[in-house]
């Protein structure tokens, strides 16, 4: 593996989620500091996202760990161990259960823990931004001293504005399909998830859902008390409401004790072009507490 664009100091890190699933991430060191980013991908996506990526090349104060989790790509193969035996467990967006991404996070804060890390960031894109902020209210870690939201996008609206006038028919089929068994047959409505993802993220009894609904009461997102910084691109094309208003929401429902926000001009939902400013937004937060 060719890891010579991220500098002679990265290296590969085989770790498991704390459930015993096996992944794989890189490290990009910075051999004076004790701090490291944790980037948790979004929908889809991988460690070597253009955020992730971007974190990485830009020499900050802080190691940057590219950890990948179980919802890589469409549908994924990774081995999983029980007890003394391994066997092949299928995951990828398609068919991942969003609860399970605690297990993930989890065993990455593990890695950087062990590799001598005392101040550990998560750093959650889209999606991952839900993951990050699911563990936070899951889980009191207090190796965790800090998250950062990049385009916290409300998935949710965003489905059903996707899905159109069958948003609600399609809702119901799903949590049918789940109820009966079939929630990891395909979904109606052609968005390639699962009837269960897909119930994930339309059913508003689900945690997913509600993370980042920005029309609803942001309560699970309320409850994390550490500093945040959440940002959002000017550009962002995956919002179904202006991104200015999304952040004051996150400021207003927050209850840490060092919230900020920031909004990139000209930037979209992976910060083409915009990385360096997105890069330099991070590292000066950090740096502040």
């Amino acid at each position: 593996m060719d890891t010579s664009y991220l500098g002679k100091r990265s290296m590969v890190v085989r770790f498991e989620a704390s459930d015993g699933l096996g992944l794989t991430g890189v490290l990009s060191s910075n051999e004076r500091s004790k701090t490291c980013i944790i980037f948790i991908p979004g929908m889809g996506s991988g460690a070597f996202a253009n955020v992730g990526l971007a974190l990485a090349t830009a020499k900050p104060n802080a190691a940057v760990f590219l950890a990948n989790n179980r919802g890589m790509g469409l549908v994924s193969g990774f081995p999983k161990r029980t007890g003394r035996t391994r066997r092949r467990f299928l995951a990828g967006t398609q068919l991942e259960r969003f609860d399970d991404s605690i297990f993930d996070i989890k065993g990455a804060v593990n890695a950087a823990s062990r590799l001598g890390y005392r101040k550990i960031i998560l750093c959650g894109h889209s999606t991952g931004c839900q993951k990050a902020a699911y563990y936070l209210y899951k889980r009191a870690d207090s190796r965790v001293k800090g998250v950062v939201l990049v385009a916290p996008t409300d998935d949710h609206n965003l489905f059903i504005k996707n899905l159109g006038g069958k948003a609600s028919s399609i809702a119901k089929e799903c949590l049918r399909m789940v109820r009966s068994g079939r929630g990891n047959a395909p979904a109606p409505g052609g968005s390639g998830l699962s009837a269960q993802r897909l119930d994930s993220i339309l059913n508003p009894k689900r945690i997913e859902g509600r993370l980042f609904n920005y029309e609803g009461s942001l309560e699970e997102f309320g409850q994390i008390r550490i500093p945040i910084l959440a940002i959002f691109g000017s550009e962002e094309e995956n919002s179904t409401r202006n991104v200015a208003k999304c952040l004051d929401l996150l400021e207003k429902s927050s209850t840490s004790r060092n919230f900020s926000k920031k909004l990139i001009r000209g930037a979209d939902h992976s910060f083409h072009g915009k990385e360096k400013a997105l890069s330099s937004a991070i590292n000066a937060w950090i740096s502040r507490f």
